[in-house]
């Protein structure tokens, strides 16, 4: 808040910071220009940021801010930095790396770690293009899982699922806990604790990015079943992850705190998926009747549908507890909804074909920015990141080759299968902060240590699933399009952008 920073609060509640002092200086401040002021407070919080858990992103599973307009200041600035993005990602494409690679990279670059041409005030105040861009990721995400192509996939997406969750999970729990010693804020916990510890970090090791995977999928025209599971088992992850850290996040209060573990804990997952299937259904509806309209124009049209998951973040901001759902997961469950019950089917994939190539610059670069990539410079987090990271590399080798193993899939895309799952985003980050919120105590390093993790793996997941799919033969074109011919050339695998 505006206030932030000028005490802390004391056991009752109260400021401890002298309440004259406080008022004084609220006096200075209004006497300040709003020009000053801003610096100030820009000034202020710059400092404070370190030592609080910074706020999460509307992009993140959980939050639920009201929609507001950024100002114009800011759009300016991250306006320039998405051209630069852009060029740098055709920079990437010229070199058979993924467009996204090039976004984020930039985004991390400009973001405030390093350069600093986006502020933390500028990525806060881009709200409603975060809201934007995800709600549209997530209902191309959903307009995927088409049933009449799934059908044949389903037994295989439930083994490869069952195997890549539970052997991720388990191998990280075990290993976890017998090295337990190595993660400083560990040290002096109870077994207890480091139990709780290994389930929390083991749960957001299942975690990763389907917005990611879309996109890949999207920059190499891939089709085909390795593309089909990958693209099923991360939805389908994303979904059974929020009532599995839920769970855990209870289980691990209960064993912290000895508070137990609450019939509340339990059931308020299950009845925010069942709110999201709701919603979603409505907000399917919603589409598929913007995209019957007749009498307005084709581009006003296109912006309606396009900007029809605002809706699902407003609402998600109105409702009262007992009623909250996942926006995210709304979004996805509306494209699915539409894909297999909707009509106008041609439509709705042309304008996510056209629109995607442009909303992934306005996320990737967003979510590169965001990470707080500053944390490279703190050895202890660098060592225990990178092996965090080396462990679930290694568990996503296991899980998917167990997972492929079930389900009968082929060898030559089971050895390959682990590549599809490495990305992470979003819901990671905010699982990692939802744990830094609930265990003030060490929850902040808790959560730097995961998203240092995450950004790695966000760095290094795309390059290597694009690889899995070159390698399968599934990229349908031998040449990828550029931005300004994708949304000209939708549906032709010709170009002549760059080799891919």
């Amino acid at each position: 808040g505006e206030e932030e920073g000028l005490g802390e609060l004391g056991p009752d509640g109260s400021n401890s910071t002298n309440a004259t002092g406080v008022d004084s200086l609220r006096r200075h401040r209004r006497r300040l220009p709003p020009s000053r002021r801003s610096r100030g407070h820009g000034h202020h919080h710059h400092h404070t940021h370190h030592h609080k858990v910074q706020h999460l992103k509307p992009s993140e599973i959980g939050h639920q801010d009201p929609l507001f307009l950024p100002g114009l200041y800011h759009i300016a600035q991250f306006s320039l930095v998405t051209l630069a993005a852009y060029q740098v990602g055709r920079y990437f494409l010229s070199h058979r790396l993924p467009l996204i690679s090039g976004f984020l990279i930039t985004g991390i670059l400009s973001g405030p770690h390093l350069l600093g041409l986006l502020s933390h005030e500028t990525t806060k105040d881009l709200r409603l293009v975060d809201q934007f861009s995800i709600s549209c990721i997530a209902l191309a995400a959903g307009m995927e899982l088409q049933g009449k192509k799934l059908a044949k996939f389903l037994r295989p997406i439930a083994w490869v699922l069952c195997g890549f969750m539970g052997a991720t999970f388990v191998s990280s729990f075990v290993i976890l806990i017998i090295f337990s010693s190595l993660i400083p804020f560990v040290t002096g916990m109870s077994a207890g604790g480091k139990v709780a510890v290994a389930l929390l970090i083991s749960t957001i090791m299942i975690a990763r990015s389907p917005a990611s995977a879309i996109a890949i999928v999207k920059d190499t025209q891939a089709e085909g079943p390795f593309t089909t599971m990958v693209i099923g088992v991360s939805i389908a992850a994303d979904v059974l992850i929020i009532i599995v850290f839920s769970l855990n996040l209870g289980i691990a209060e209960a064993l912290i705190r000895g508070s137990g573990l609450t019939l509340y804990a339990i059931i308020s997952p299950l009845a925010k998926i069942f709110w999201s299937a709701i919603f979603g259904a409505l907000l399917a509806l919603v589409i598929d009747r913007i995209g019957n309209v007749k009498n307005i124009t084709p581009r006003l049209k296109d912006l309606c549908v396009l900007s029809s998951g605002l809706g699902a973040f407003f609402v998600s901001s109105l409702v009262p507890g007992f009623l909250a759902f996942e926006p995210l997961l709304a979004c996805v469950i509306g494209g699915v909804f539409q894909v297999n019950y909707g009509s106008n089917h041609a439509y709705h994939h042309a304008l996510m074909d056209r629109a995607l190539p442009y909303i992934n610059i306005l996320f990737f670069t967003s979510a590169g920015a965001e990470l707080e990539i500053d944390h490279l410079l703190r050895p202890e987090l660098l060592v225990l990141g990178l092996g965090i990271t080396l462990l679930r590399i290694a568990s996503l080798w296991l899980g998917a080759t167990l997972g492929g193993w079930l389900a009968g899939r082929p060898y030559r895309e089971t050895k390959l299968s682990w590549m599809g799952y490495v990305t992470q985003a979003g819901v990671a980050m905010g699982l990692a902060k939802d744990v830094a919120h609930a265990f003030p105590e060490w929850g902040q390093v808790f959560a730097s240590m995961m998203i240092f993790t995450m950004a790695i793996n966000q760095i290094l997941g795309p390059p290597l699933f694009k690889y899995a799919i070159v390698t399968l033969g599934e990229a349908r074109a031998k040449e990828s399009i550029p931005l300004e011919h994708k949304s000209g050339e939708h549906g032709h695998g010709n170009s002549s952008g760059p080799t891919d």
